[in-house]
């Protein structure tokens, strides 16, 4: 019965997905994370314009993250409605993207990684919009433009590059010229932070420290408790799932949706890599990885016959989420 409720299109569903994560964000409205992180203590200059203007343990700060979530949420289910990559319509994608983004309660407060995740999906709805350029794709240099412009958030989006280059082989065929724009697109936010930096602070290498330093730095990260491991298992059991579905399905797709899969496989496995060979990386990147989830968890239980079980399976995940916030209170 929840599955089958979830799977219609109605308003309610909207309703009941800011309700539901209104409720998982209370907290954080109430008493905001007092956590510090690494991209508090080394901001790089985007996010630190920001965080100068909002204090980052503020209710004002808390609702705009929480505002950029529901609107990440709508991008996933409007990306969907545009290219079909699920063939029905549904707004499953924002129910898992604000499900499993609110797992981890320290990020429940103004951060930069939910600005970069903005960035990421106007990037990613920018290759897709090239995949239907029958001519020389513009819209590659705009997506490589807004992975940087995020990255001068959270500077770890750099690596996001590779999918520009990804999309680039999967979508397109090859054209010199947009590898070229893939890179000047990526170095004019620098460009014009450099500026910034030179014309205002009069310092021509400020940019450059600030960048390295994200990779020089040592932090202790907070400590997780037993239940986030356990929702963390659970989902990896939910995306074996949903991977094994998604294979036996993938020949009788069209060839937009199976080229976007595989995209998403590949922004899903470059944010393994980030967090697995980057020491500084932490549970922030959750926020990325919840990108390609959404989509492939949703395809799993959008065309999921044994209801029964899928109600379980999506109550186990809501009240493990509910469990670790409980611990907030």
């Amino acid at each position: 019965m929840f599955l089958r409720l979830l799977k219609s299109t109605g308003a309610h569903i909207l309703v009941f997905i800011f309700f539901m994560g209104f409720l998982f964000w209370l907290h954080s409205f109430i008493a905001p994370s007092k956590t510090v992180f690494l991209f508090d203590i080394h901001p790089m200059p985007s996010y630190r314009l920001i965080s100068e203007l909002i204090p980052v343990n503020s209710l004002f700060g808390s609702l705009l993250t929480f505002g950029l979530i529901l609107l990440q949420g709508a991008l996933l289910v409007r990306l969907n409605t545009r290219f079909i990559f699920i063939n029905n319509r549904t707004y499953l994608p924002a129910f898992f993207f604000v499900l499993i983004t609110a797992a981890i309660p320290e990020m429940q407060r103004l951060n930069p990684v939910i600005f970069s995740g903005f960035f990421l999906l106007l990037a990613l709805e920018q290759l897709f919009n090239a995949y239907r350029n029958e001519k020389v794709a513009y819209e590659i240099f705009l997506a490589s433009f807004l992975i940087s412009l995020g990255a001068t958030f959270y500077p770890f989006l750099i690596f996001y590059l590779f999918i520009v280059w990804t999309s680039l082989i999967i979508l397109r065929p090859f054209v010199w010229r947009e590898w070229v724009f893939s890179i000047l697109g990526f170095f004019l936010p620098w460009f014009f932070v450099f500026s910034w930096y030179y014309l205002l602070h009069n310092s021509y290498d400020k940019v450059f420290i600030d960048f390295a330093i994200q990779f020089k730095s040592s932090y202790k990260f907070p400590d997780y408790s037993v239940v986030t491991y356990i929702f963390g298992v659970f989902l990896i059991i939910l995306i074996l799932f949903a991977s094994q579905f998604i294979i036996k399905e993938y020949t009788g797709k069209k060839i937009l949706p199976r080229k976007a899969f595989l995209l998403f496989l590949w922004l899903f496995i470059n944010t393994v890599l980030v967090y697995m060979l980057v020491s500084q990386a932490s549970a922030e990147l959750l926020f990325l990885g919840a990108i390609p989830l959404a989509y492939l968890l949703s395809n799993y239980f959008n065309f999921m016959k044994a209801t029964v079980w899928g109600d379980v399976f999506l109550a186990t995940l809501i009240l493990l989420v509910v469990f670790i916030l409980l611990q907030y209170w």
